[in-house]
């Protein structure tokens, strides 16, 4: 590679939406936190890296902040599966995640969804500028004000499926339920219905001890915890349209979310 293209490819990973501004978004308002600033001054590029350096950063950024090596397993199916079994209205999907301030050492940040589906729409009828429309709308319900609740054991369900919804909301307590789903509701414009919603009370406890522990494979390690007590905010937002390839990011706060629609600033 030669200096010139090496400059060209570090002033993109410098300026604008691209790495650095993704440190700066992980690390958020590190003021007052001298360790915490060290570490994303670690990892962002500066101006006079060499390659080999930038290339440890970014290393170090992944591997050790973000840990992207250990990401959970996830069990499912590859979209193009699904979508040959089953044919489907499109979708729109809003997911939360935890800050990763909050997140304790060792573990991976909780998230949450719901979604609905858009029962006047198909796969054939669905447009870009209509996406864009839609876009514009999650913007202004659920990131322009960043929507947030306390999840937890607790289920909120609210169905109305002529409407293409089917809320399922886990929270902290059945008050938190109700606020959720009404708020959900309000924000897609629709009207409340009282004979649509309902609570799942489980007994289960859903803490969970230093001290409870299990072994596996020889290791002591913590006991997964069921349905744990955080704060999740809304994050990204996407459709999903049948026989389409790829779910189409339509907001995200994310800055590694590929070309979304709207991308909000953390």
């Amino acid at each position: 590679m030669s200096i010139r293209d090496w400059a060209a490819i570090r002033r993109a990973l410098i300026n604008g939406d691209s790495y650095n501004s993704e440190v700066v978004a992980h690390f958020g308002d590190v003021n007052g936190d001298s360790e915490r600033n060290a570490v994303k001054n670690l990892c962002l590029v500066q101006s006079n890296d060499s390659i080999l350096i930038a290339q440890q950063r970014i290393r170090f950024f992944r591997e050790e902040v973000q840990k992207t090596h250990l990401k959970p397993t996830i069990i499912g199916q590859p979209k193009a599966d699904f979508d040959a079994d089953v044919k489907y209205h499109p979708q729109i999907f809003v997911r939360l995640w935890q800050d990763s301030t909050a997140v304790p050492v060792g573990k991976f940040p909780k998230s949450a969804q719901f979604s609905f589906r858009l029962l006047d729409e198909t796969s054939e009828t669905i447009t870009k500028d209509k996406l864009n429309t839609y876009a514009r709308k999650m913007y202004a319900a659920f990131f322009e004000t960043q929507f947030t609740f306390n999840k937890g054991k607790y289920i909120g369900w609210y169905t109305v499926p002529e409407e293409g919804l089917h809320l399922q909301l886990y929270c902290i307590d059945e008050t938190e339920c109700e606020r959720v789903a009404k708020a959900i509701v309000s924000k897609l414009e629709k009207v409340w219905n009282e004979a649509a919603f309902k609570i799942s009370k489980p007994h289960r406890s859903n803490l969970i001890s230093s001290e409870d522990t299990i072994t596996i494979l020889g290791r002591s390690k913590q006991r997964p915890q069921w349905r744990p007590n955080c704060t999740v905010r809304a994050t990204e937002c996407w459709a999903c349209i049948w026989a389409e390839d790829e779910e189409i990011p339509l907001v995200s706060k994310v800055n590694g979310t590929y070309r979304p629609i709207i991308r909000s600033s953390m």
